[in-house]
C-alpha cells in the first residue's frame, strides 16, 4: 500500500504532463513531439572499440540514472558515452549483432541492480543490412499518429576485428521502428544472452528485510488517506473539484506476533522547479518529502503485542513539525506479513499513522522501542 502511495505521488505530475502531450498529439499529429521525432536523414554511424550496453547515455527507455551516485553503485559511471546511432558505413562487415534491452533486474551480494539483457546473434547479415539501409519515412501534412510509446532496444553491430557501431533503427513517419529490422534480427541465430548490472536499486540489507529504498513520509499517507484527491471532474477551464476518497478498511492486528521494521531518514527538501502551475493544480502534493532507507530490524513478540491497540489510539494533536526520521512497521502473523503498514515518526511530531486514518498517538513503549 505505502509503496503504491509513494509511487502515485511521484508519478502524478508525470501523468499530468503525459495527458497534455497526448492531447497535443491528438490535436496536431505526432511529428516532432517527444517520443515521436520527425523522421530525418540519418548520419553514418561512428566506429568504436567494442560493444558497450552499459554506457550511461543508453537510458532512453525511461530508466533513471541519478546524478552523483558513486561508481560502486552505478556501474555505468565508469563507461564512456556511446556514440550516436547511425547508418552502417559502406564496407562494414558485421559478424555479430548485439541487442540491448533495458528491462528487469539482477541480484548479487550487494543487492538488486537494474539490468540490461544483451542478446548476441550471428549468421547471414544480408537481410539485416538491407533493412538498416532503408530510409526514414517523412511525415505528411497533419500526420496523425497513435499516442503510444515504443520501447526500442539498442542495436550494436560488431566486425571480426572487434570494432563496433551503434545502429539506427529506420523509422516510420511517426517515429516508430520499421518492422523489417526486427524481423531480420529474428532470422539470425541467438548464440548468447547475458544480463549485465547497471545501477544498484535496492541494497542487500533492505532487500533481505523487504524494505523499499525510498518511501514517502507519513504526511503523504495522511494526504491520500484523509484528504480528497483533487481531480479535474468538470469541463476544460473549470475549477478542479475534489473527489471524496472512500475510507480505507483498517485490518485487524489481533494475533500479531512480530513485525519487520524499516527505518528511513527524510531527504532534504529540494528546491521547487518551474512547472507551469502543475503543482498548484495538484494541490501542492509535489512538495511532500520522501525518506531514504537507513536500516532495518525486527520487533520481538512483546513489542509487537503493542500493535493491536494502534488502530484505537487517541488522535494526535495538531502539529506541523516535520520529522527527520521515521519507521515503517510491517506487522506479521504466524510468519506472514500483513498487507498494511504502520508508520511512526521517530522525532518531530512523533505521530503514528495508519493508511486512511488521522494521525494517532503511539504507545510510549512502542515509541521507546523504535527510538532506542
Amino acid at each position: 500500500m505505502m509503496s503504491q502511495v509513494a509511487h502515485s505521488a511521484r508519478t502524478l505530475r508525470s501523468a499530468a504532463l503525459a495527458g497534455l502531450v497526448t492531447l497535443t498529439v491528438l490535436l496536431s499529429g505526432c511529428a516532432g513531439l517527444p517520443g515521436y521525432p520527425a523522421a530525418t536523414d540519418t548520419p553514418v554511424a561512428q566506429l568504436v572499440a567494442g560493444v558497450d550496453c552499459q554506457a550511461p547515455n543508453l537510458n532512453n527507455n525511461g530508466m533513471v540514472f541519478p546524478d552523483g551516485v558513486s561508481a560502486q553503485t552505478d556501474l555505468t559511471a565508469t563507461h564512456p558515452d556511446a556514440p550516436a546511432p547511425g547508418m552502417v558505413p559502406t564496407g562494414f562487415e558485421p559478424v555479430a549483432a548485439h541487442r540491448c534491452t533495458f528491462y528487469g533486474s539482477v541480484d548479487d551480494a550487494e543487492g538488486r541492480w537494474s539490468a540490461v539483457t544483451v542478446e548476441t546473434r550471428t549468421g547471414d547479415f544480408n537481410a539485416l543490412l538491407a533493412a538498416l539501409a532503408e530510409p526514414n519515412d517523412q511525415p505528411g501534412l497533419n500526420q496523425a499518429c497513435t499516442a503510444d510509446m515504443e520501447i526500442v532496444p539498442e542495436l550494436w553491430l560488431e566486425d571480426a576485428a572487434g570494432e563496433a557501431l551503434r545502429a539506427a533503427w529506420p523509422r516510420t513517419a511517426c517515429g516508430k521502428t520499421k518492422p523489417a529490422t526486427a524481423k531480420a534480427l529474428e532470422l539470425l541465430e541467438l548464440t548468447d544472452s547475458t544480463v549485465l548490472p547497471l545501477v544498484l536499486q535496492i541494497g542487500r540489507e533492505a532487500l533481505d528485510a523487504g524494505c523499499a529504498m525510498s518511501t514517502s513520509t507519513p504526511e503523504l499517507s495522511l494526504l491520500f488517506g484523509v484528504a480528497s484527491l483533487q481531480t479535474d471532474s468538470g469541463e476544460v477551464g473549470e475549477d478542479l473539484q475534489p473527489i471524496p476518497v472512500s475510507p480505507v478498511e483498517i485490518p485487524s492486528y489481533a494475533g500479531v506476533d512480530g513485525a519487520s521494521v524499516c527505518f528511513y531518514t527524510v531527504d532534504p527538501a529540494a528546491e521547487p522547479e518551474p512547472n507551469d502551475g502543475i503543482d498548484e493544480m495538484l494541490g501542492g502534493m509535489m512538495s511532500l518529502q520522501f525518506g531514504t532507507f537507513d536500516s532495518a530490524t525486527t520487533l520481538a513478540a512483546d513489542a509487537a503485542a503493542l500493535l493491536p491497540a494502534a488502530a484505537s489510539a487517541l488522535q494526535a494533536p495538531t502539529c506541523t513539525t516535520d520529522p527527520t526520521r521515521f519507521a515503517v512497521l510491517w506487522p506479521e502473523r504466524a510468519g506472514s506479513r500483513l498487507d498494511t503498514a504502520i508508520l511512526v515518526e521517530l522525532d518531530g511530531c512523533q505521530r503514528l499513522v495508519l493508511p486512511g486514518r488521522h494521525a494517532l498517538v503511539p504507545a510510549p513503549a512502542l515509541l521507546a522501542t523504535l527510538t532506542a
